[in-house]
């Protein structure tokens, strides 16, 4: 079954939480369509897609490792199968949005009263995230 993304990806990024959480719900759907993208395009194509959903799943690794009880706390979200009339164009656009949006919820933690580890952990997520979203959007700042 295939569903368009749009909306719930736009209920993500408006409504994550704020926190490690957020940053951990978003990275997590933005890895989970990196690959479903992947699995809708030709293989050619979805060999970025691969690399990209890798970083991710990396920068969740990191976050997991400082954060053990995140995947119990936080809502794991599957944008499932991309529909068709979606497109590859719009669905690189919301993994897009998706990472953009952990990426800022983690530079506003970073501004935060953290520990020397939650810094160093956001120092190894933000990153991952970067080059995840750059993989994606096949652009460099």
């Amino acid at each position: 079954m295939t569903t368009l993304w749009t909306a719930p990806a736009k209920v993500l990024t408006d409504q994550a939480d704020p926190g490690w959480e957020g940053i951990w719900t978003l990275t997590y759907a933005a890895g989970h369509a990196a690959i479903n993208l992947g699995l809708a395009v030709p293989l050619g194509v979805a060999v970025d897609l691969t690399y990209a959903a890798m970083d991710f799943r990396e920068a969740q690794d990191e976050l997991e490792w400082a954060h053990p009880d995140l995947p119990a706390r936080c809502a794991a979200v599957d944008l499932g199968q991309l529909d068709p009339t979606e497109g590859e164009p719009r669905a690189r656009l919301i993994i897009d949005q998706l990472a953009t949006a952990a990426l800022h919820r983690a530079i506003a933690l970073a501004t935060t009263d953290l520990d020397v580890p939650d810094l160093l952990c956001l120092a190894r997520v933000t990153p991952k995230l970067f080059t995840g979203r750059a993989k994606v959007t096949g652009r460099m700042p």
